[in-house]
């Protein structure tokens, strides 16, 4: 129950995170459109919330200088300008006797608290506001899907339509439309207004005797008007947004863009169903649609249904874009074009992640004033809390005279080791995952995956032919070698120590991902690097779970550069990133068994 819950409380921080940045949208594009409502066509006027609709489905996107949430980042449900917070713990071992000196650097605000197996407790408020959550989502999913299935229940009272003259009617606009869908008419007495249903099969609803109330051209009007959201995939998007809407509930904003789009909705196929008639016969559309008025009737609404007359407030705006229409103007023109990807880029991309660690050099000089003096501070590990936008982790310095090795389960391809068990059977002082494995249906790890070296030995290899593959190395110098190596080479370079695993994140003091983030999405992360000076970078960062969503292997590469890595790569994340530390593990593995199983370690001995 308790892994659920924080399953579940981490899928409710996610639907807030997304909720606030499309409501940021939704408030730009209102004010935009207010600005510019007089020059911008019908069709951009619609397709702009389509931005809104994106963005709440996919919440992270890119990363761009040019995004508008450069302006307001989002942390915690508050705006803050600051992309990381580092708080500093030096630790020292020295004669079997632990030397413990706290250092807060004047730019932290407080020193954050050390993971335990505590974090992972939801408070008692998150927990009773998700729970909320989900029973509106439950309630208003019910009642959507009772109201539809009951009113395509009475669908099936109506029957095919017969009449020769308004089927061919039908066809005859499929054609002008170039609509290869198979529609079929149902004349029902159980609705008062035209509309479409469906849009894996869609279905004109025609009141029974309509051919009888509106004369020839006046149908062709109306079923030229329901077979736009056929061509527009309106039905489609009228789904997605209704499902929005019900997993967003409780937020106003995201409703009244909705109902805002909808609008917008019914003048561009307004537009779309003028578009494909004489201008001679635009003011007889318009009093077709008053014509409907006349027997307006609310009727009842389903969330794959979009009927031609909705409410009655938008019939003056409806007229008058229709008494104003220009035969060309529903085309796309240049303008608009520029106008909707400058939007999409701007709104569908997130803040450029530049993270400034200004304080991190002083807070290591002040480290090392607190030595005793007649020791050296390369003997000292020091630890760091990172906290970013939406993730907290892990990072340990490792000073260049402690030797680096490579830890790997004795029961290898068998029966595989924690990375604390790796770690305390060599009596390591810290210790990583490391390399890849492959897992068997039943998800037990098996094998490892590429090459394991260890002490100049190799101690797995399945590689073809000496290919090359991703590797993470140290030689016997001490230098960390990150890219991609055959073991011939590496041989040639003196690697001691070795494991297959990457992307390399910086290269030769170069980052190596230079548009996007990378590219693997948002997840716990385990990386390792080298400063200039030998000093080893090891760094987990938690996710999946409440207090840490995850990082992107940009986020990765960035916080290696602003500490100073010459040389990085990514390690196995996931499930697996786990970090030890002083006889105990230091950060939150996101295995739902605590600790996951790994193949291979980078670990560090007395």
């Amino acid at each position: 129950m308790g892994a659920f819950m924080l399953w579940f409380s981490s899928i409710f921080k996610w639907v807030l995170y997304s909720s606030a940045l499309a409501s940021i949208l939704s408030l730009i594009i209102l004010l935009f459109k207010l600005l510019l409502k007089d020059k911008l066509g019908v069709r951009l006027h619609y397709a702009i919330w389509l931005i809104v609709v994106i963005r709440l489905l996919i919440p992270y996107g890119l990363q761009s200088s040019l995004s508008v949430f450069n302006l307001i980042k989002l942390e915690s449900g508050t705006i803050t300008q600051k992309a990381y917070t580092v708080n500093y713990e030096t630790n020292k071992n020295v004669n079997s006797k632990e030397i413990v000196t706290n250092i807060a650097p004047s730019t932290s605000q407080t020193i954050s608290p050390k993971n335990t197996s505590n974090t992972n407790h939801i408070p008692i408020y998150l927990q009773v506001i998700s729970s909320i959550w989900l029973i509106g989502i439950i309630i208003l999913a019910t009642y959507t899907i009772i109201m539809t299935l009951k009113l395509k229940g009475k669908f099936k009272n109506g029957h095919i339509c017969e009449n020769e003259e308004v089927n061919l009617l039908l066809v005859h606009c499929k054609n002008k439309l170039n609509i290869k869908s198979n529609i079929i008419i149902i004349s029902t007495s159980q609705i008062k207004m035209p509309c479409i249903c469906g849009f894996i099969k869609p279905k004109l609803l025609l009141p029974i005797g309509i051919e009888h109330c509106v004369n020839h051209n006046e149908l062709e009007f109306i079923i030229l008007h329901e077979l736009a959201h056929v061509k527009r995939l309106d039905i489609l998007v009228g789904c997605l947004s209704e499902a929005l809407q019900i997993i967003h509930w409780f937020n106003p904003i995201i409703w009244f863009s909705f109902y805002k789009m909808r609008n917008d909705k019914e003048l561009a196929c307004d537009a779309l169903a003028l578009s494909y008639i004489n201008s001679d016969d635009y003011i007889n559309y318009g009093k077709t649609i008053i014509k409907l008025l006349e027997s307006y009737k609310k009727t009842p609404q389903g969330y794959d249904i979009s009927y031609i007359l909705n409410n009655k407030s938008q019939i003056k705006r409806r007229i008058t874009m229709i008494s104003i229409f220009k035969k060309n103007s529903y085309k796309w023109s240049i303008i608009s074009i520029v106008t909707l990807v400058l939007m999409a880029g701007v709104m569908l991309t997130n803040a450029k992640n530049n993270p400034v660690l200004a304080d991190n050099k002083s807070a290591e000089n002040l480290s090392s004033t607190n030595i005793k003096s007649d020791e050296s501070k390369t003997t000292a590990i020091t630890q760091y809390d990172i906290t970013g936008k939406h993730f907290k982790g892990t990072m340990l310095m490792i000073p260049s005279d402690k030797k680096i090795v490579v830890g790997y389960s004795k029961y290898l391809a068998k029966t595989n080791m924690a990375t604390s068990e790796i770690a305390k059977e060599a009596n390591a002082i810290c210790a990583i995952n490391a390399g890849g494995f492959t897992s068997g249906n039943s998800g037990k790890t098996f094998s490892p995956e590429g090459l394991i070296i260890h002490d100049g030995k190799v101690i797995f290899n399945d590689l073809k032919d000496n290919a090359r593959r991703d590797m993470v190395a140290f030689t016997d110098k001490g230098i960390l070698l990150v890219g991609s190596y055959s073991l011939n080479e590496l041989n040639k370079l003196n690697a001691t120590e070795a494991v297959s695993f990457g992307p390399a994140l910086v290269v030769n003091g170069k980052p190596t991902i230079t548009e996007g983030d990378g590219g693997w999405g948002i997840a716990p992360r385990t990386a390792i690097g080298q400063k200039k000076d030998g000093t080893i970078i090891m760094l987990t960062i938690d996710g999946r779970s409440v207090k840490s969503l995850g990082a992107t292997l940009l986020d990765v590469q960035n916080i290696l550069l602003e500490h100073g890595a010459i040389n990085a790569s990514n390690l196995d994340g996931g499930s697996s990133s786990t970090m030890y530390y002083n006889g105990k593990v230091i950060n939150v593995p996101s295995d739902k068994n605590g600790e996951r199983k790994v193949v291979s370690t980078f670990m560090v001995l007395p």
